[in-house]
């Protein structure tokens, strides 16, 4: 019972983490005015899945090793992207402050 617990908690951070990263990316992406990076984006993403599954299948130690990675590379690209993201906001609300008179 503790295992599986602890199994669907491990499975959904990493559920989360994957899908955080993939829309911060997406919306790092869509922002470019040509439309090359968001299909090779989607068709890495399409390769990515199969590819992996394959791995986990074929050389289950490979594949944790490649699951590290990507969750670091993840991690990295999420608080990142999120950075610029308070950025943008930052500088946008310093552009459409009200300018006050004293």
């Amino acid at each position: 019972s503790t295992w599986a617990v602890l199994a669907a908690l491990m499975g959904g951070t990493l559920a989360a983490t994957s899908h955080a990263a993939k829309t911060t990316t997406r919306a790092a992406v869509n922002t470019s005015p040509e439309p090359f990076s968001n299909l090779a984006l989607s068709l890495a993403g399409d390769a990515f899945v199969p590819a992996m599954l394959w791995l986990a299948w074929e050389y289950p130690v490979l594949f944790a090793i490649a699951l590290l990675l990507t969750l670091a590379v993840s991690i990295v690209l999420i608080v990142v992207l999120f950075r610029f993201l308070r950025g943008l906001v930052r500088n946008l609300r310093g552009h459409f402050a009200p300018v006050v008179q004293g």
